[in-house]
């Protein structure tokens, strides 16, 4: 048993697209990262090391070392010819947290709902903590009173000889040092997973955080749980729209309810992928010409996104060959660098409120041929007919400009102004990938009517319906809680007082599980809770299993 009414817990969310580290009882997290790390190459020279670095003497091994900026190319020590990569023996060591975001464009983002929350390389997942613990100042004995000193990041181009050395330097001087404060992890496995795989990670999870990081106690906590303790609710149903999906669970009195979990596939990343796939022509739009001819090609057709590592002044084609090149636009940095430019896109203020229209039509639906063209222009509130309002209501940004330049025209052709209405495919039955509408890749209206019709208990669904919590970072569209009340209002029945919350602060919306963290670790009643480093060392990770329990 750990107890103390001031524990100084240290936090950590580690969440499918950025990582939050920060103390119990603080209002916000002091560190958001990506949720990614560089795996560097070196040549052991026989120097002694435990925790991240691997290898024997005269062999290559690697580090794990954080941040990972999309800003700029990945360190020359990223790229290894050691044969276990794609591109003709060359690999690239950026390696994503989640198994569900280790992909590439275009795959079936409904098989990738269902590995939501899967740790793909616990070693990884325990570099970034130890990256928040240099930046925090976890280690440090007299923080409090003698304060610290800021070191600045190293050089991302720097050898890997120096990489090496000071990852040893580090590693030492963590062996020596341990911490004082005890660690809370939010746990993101998807509910609906199997016992088996949630337990399997738990205790990978445990283990890290005893042996790897130093922790004095430790525990883990789901994040529904948190995120509803956040906005004070022990019960409530909690909608969370993130990077990887959407993924609705039910919380009665601080517990998860496996069983009425379900998720889907639309989440931030889809629709930065369909938003992509619109401006490279992969979805074919013959909505891109101005008047009713419709000639026009999608702008980014030959050259595709650039992200803007690429455009960045220390880039330097000439460094790349053509193999390595290649090697590192089909990698997993490529497409999160893309996506942090869709990003930018899809949140700026072109982009309509989500207020639901009388009459309306998916995004960059029936595309695929002259006659599902004119019917959704027919359907779509007379838009091409009525080009002077468009423009009125346009003049401000009626182009979107790309970093590399690129002018996307939002306001003359039929695919921009649905590219203004691109949070529309949340809510919409009909998607641009047919292929992928499977039973994960549901509307957000039928997953959370999917998850209530789950429970049996006809009072508790009401109480939930009631009590609707809606958090994550891809829910920050303008109007999409007061939407979601409007198409539930459709589907659930009509004797359910159905409310949606959602805080209109996007640092409590984004950050809620994190948040929750906070106030849990800072009550009183909840330091007995703690699992102590001596009752793992006397039970091993079984304790833990039973103590944290959804």
């Amino acid at each position: 048993m750990y107890c103390g009414d001031e524990t100084g817990a240290f936090i950590g969310d580690v969440g499918s697209h950025t990582s939050r580290f920060g103390y119990g009882g603080e209002d916000c997290p002091k560190v958001v990262v990506p949720s990614a790390v560089y795996r560097r190459s070196y040549v052991d020279d026989g120097c002694s090391g435990n925790g991240h670095i691997i290898g024997k003497k005269g062999a290559r091994g690697s580090i794990y070392s954080a941040p990972v900026s999309t800003m700029r190319a990945p360190p020359d020590d990223c790229f290894s010819a050691s044969g276990d990569g794609e591109g003709d023996g060359w690999s690239l060591g950026c390696v994503p947290i989640y198994s569900s975001v280790n992909s590439n464009h275009r795959k079936n983002w409904s098989s990738n709902a269902d590995d939501d929350g899967a740790i793909d390389d616990i070693d990884a997942w325990a570099s970034l903590w130890e990256y928040s613990y240099g930046a925090l100042c976890v280690r440090g004995k007299g923080k409090h009173t003698t304060g610290y000193k800021y070191h600045p990041e190293p050089d991302l181009q720097s050898e890997a000889t120096q990489s090496k050395s000071r990852a040893t330097s580090v590693t030492k001087s963590h062996i020596e040092v341990t911490i004082d404060h005890p660690l809370l992890a939010v746990d993101s496995t998807i509910r609906n997973a199997s016992v088996k795989s949630q337990q399997k990670q738990r205790a990978a999870m445990l283990e890290t955080l005893f042996e790897s990081l130093s922790a004095p106690a430790t525990y883990i906590a789901p994040s529904p749980m948190l995120s509803s303790f956040a906005y004070g609710k022990q019960t409530s149903l909690v909608i969370d729209v993130g990077h990887s999906g959407i993924k609705v669970t039910p919380v009665v009195d601080g517990y998860c309810l496996s069983h009425g979990s379900v998720s889907s596939g639309r989440g931030g990343a889809w629709l930065g992928d369909v938003q992509r796939s619109v401006l490279e022509g992969v979805i074919k739009c013959n909505g891109w010409g101005r008047g009713s001819g419709r000639t026009g090609e999608p702008p980014c057709r030959n050259e595709g996104i650039v992200p803007r590592y690429l455009l960045h002044p220390t880039f330097s084609s000439s460094k790349y060959p053509a193999k390595k090149m290649q090697l590192l636009k089909r990698s997993s940095f490529h497409s999160m660098a893309i996506h942090e430019v869709m990003y930018e896109m899809m949140t700026s203020s072109h982009v309509l409120s989500l207020d639901r229209n009388e009459v309306s039509s998916a995004p960059f639906c029936g595309y695929e041929d002259e006659s599902d063209v004119k019917m959704c222009v027919d359907d779509d509130v007379d838009m091409e007919e009525d080009p002077k309002e468009d423009d009125d209501d346009n003049d401000e940004a009626p182009f979107y400009v790309l970093p590399d330049g690129t002018r996307v025209d939002l306001a003359q052709s039929k695919v921009g102004r649905d590219l203004c209405r691109l949070p529309e495919l949340l809510f919409s039955n009909t998607i641009p990938y047919p292929n992928n509408s499977a039973g994960n890749m549901l509307p957000l209206q039928k997953v959370v009517h999917e998850s209530l019709t789950q429970l049996l208990d006809a009072d508790l669904r009401k109480e939930l319906s009631s009590n609707i919590i809606l958090t994550g970072g891809a829910s920050l569209f303008a109007g999409l809680d007061k939407r979601l009340s409007v198409e539930l209002g459709e589907i659930l029945p009509s004797s359910y007082k159905y409310k949606v919350t959602a805080s209109k602060n996007s640092v409590e919306n984004r950050y809620s599980a994190w948040i929750g963290g906070s106030i849990l670790s800072s009550l009183g009643s909840f330091q007995q809770l703690w699992l102590s480093k001596r009752e793992y060392e006397e039970c091993g990770a079984v304790l833990g299993l039973q103590r944290f329990k959804d």
